[in-house]
């Protein structure tokens, strides 16, 4: 048995988690879900974020000025690779593949040597005890799973009811058919990566004063953002959210039992055995995605 607060604090936190995930896990849900470029920079590009954060404080600078220079600069790079690497290869899978992992290993060792093999930490600007019925929780983090959520849900609205979502799809569909009807894909591609590149780099920003920022936290937000977008249904960027915050929910209730690698891996597991058999349902016409 555990105590009751331990229970009420385990649910604050894996909602906090949660949507922190799918904050992480949006631009990866525009560029692999919605325009099906597969794109392993993602990680990395909210490894930058912190990282941006990191260096914006080291220079004395306030930490809000990292919550518009990290998303600036981030999307600005997600755009140069997009322009250099990406277009040359028309965005197609398996080269995409190939490029963005070698373009990954250099992003670590930029990492590295900015960073050091040491993980950094930031301070949190503010961070007012929250008193909940039997627990207290960070106001900091509290207030970043917040933004987090509100953020993603103000992303999917504007997607699904501006021309933007309409447009990335076309362009993913047929990009000869788009720009017969006067399209410009590469214009509408270039959006759709400099509005992920912003997200992620602002998801790394948010974090920062809560998480260890190190040249390899990217690979452990990569693959939650790949099993959250595959767990909610590509292309939805809804399901994305749902998928991150029940995930996170999930891990943090198992963590109450299990010592946390053990929650973690319990989640994915669980995760990706749901996917599988979603996956098998949908082949014999039981379930759709």
């Amino acid at each position: 048995m555990f105590p009751s607060e331990n229970l009420g604090l385990a649910v604050v936190d894996g909602l906090v988690n949660g949507s922190v995930i799918a904050f992480i896990a949006l631009g990866l849900a525009i560029v692999f879900g919605i325009m099906n470029v597969v794109n392993l920079t993602h990680g990395e590009l909210y490894m930058f974020g912190a990282m941006i954060s990191w260096l914006l404080v080291q220079a004395a600078l306030p930490y809000a000025s990292a919550l518009v220079v990290a998303p600036l600069l981030v999307g600005g790079l997600a755009v140069v690779i997009n322009m250099l690497i990406l277009q040359r290869f028309e965005h197609e899978p398996g080269q995409t593949v190939l490029a963005t992992f070698g373009l990954l290993l250099i992003m670590q060792q930029v990492g590295l040597a900015v960073l050091g093999p040491a993980p950094r930490s930031i301070p949190p600007p503010f961070n007012p005890i929250i008193e909940f019925s039997g627990f207290s929780y960070s106001g900091f983090k509290l207030l970043a799973g917040m933004i987090s959520l509100a953020a993603s849900l103000l992303v999917w609205i504007g997607v699904e009811r501006s021309r933007i979502g309409p447009l990335l799809r076309a362009a993913q569909e047929n990009r000869l058919m788009a720009e017969s009807l006067g399209i410009n894909t590469s214009r509408v591609f270039m959006i759709g990566f400099v509005l992920a590149g912003s997200l992620v780099g602002l998801a790394g920003a948010l974090t920062s004063p809560f998480r260890q920022i190190h040249f390899l936290m990217g690979f452990d937000a990569l693959a939650m953002s790949f099993v959250v977008v595959v767990l909610g249904g590509v292309g939805r960027i809804g399901g994305t959210i749902a998928a991150g915050v029940a995930l996170g929910l999930l891990e943090s209730l198992a963590a109450l039992f299990l010592a946390p690698t053990v929650a973690r891996v319990l989640t994915l597991t669980l995760a990706l055995i749901y996917i599988v058999a979603r996956r098998l349902g949908s082949v014999k016409g039981v379930w759709r995605y």
